[in-house]
């Protein structure tokens, strides 16, 4: 006798949302929330983000939304090949987006005119010293239930 073998069941991703409840922080002095501070750390994943997107070279790869309030990848293919080994020692845009989602960013997924682009409240063009503000999350796939 041949016994059947079950097919293996498919995985249900289980239904969850972001909350993207948002602070405006644009007219909020540094040093309202960060106590003693020194300047910004361009070592730390945001403050090389920010400088990344000031570069002008790299404004047909990465870039700003027009409110710059969010950013978005242009060109990932350059991104991979160009930013990440110049600025991350690597080329894992996997590896890259691990950080993103590990310091808060969030995603807006979408339709509309922000649609694919990455905001957090403390990140903001223009501002850079908020990004001292800015602290990684102990679990970033926490999500809240739906």
């Amino acid at each position: 006798l041949t016994s059947k073998v079950p097919p293996p069941k498919k995985k249900t991703l289980k239904k969850s949302i972001v909350d993207h409840t948002y602070r405006d922080y644009s007219d909020i002095a540094i040093s309202d929330l960060v106590e003693d501070y020194k300047g910004v750390n361009e070592e730390l994943f945001p403050s090389k983000l920010h400088m990344i997107l000031r570069t002008p070279e790299y404004a047909r790869i990465i870039g700003w939304r027009t409110h710059g309030r969010a950013w978005y990848v242009i060109d990932k293919a350059r991104f991979v090949s160009i930013v990440l080994p110049t600025h991350f020692n690597h080329g894992n845009f996997e590896s890259f987006n691990r950080s993103v989602n590990g310091w808060g960013f969030k995603r807006l997924i979408r339709e509309g005119p922000d649609h694919k682009s990455y905001y957090h409240e403390l990140f903001l063009r223009g501002r850079p010293d908020l990004t001292s503000a800015m602290t990684r999350l102990i679990n970033p796939g926490k999500r809240l239930p739906k």
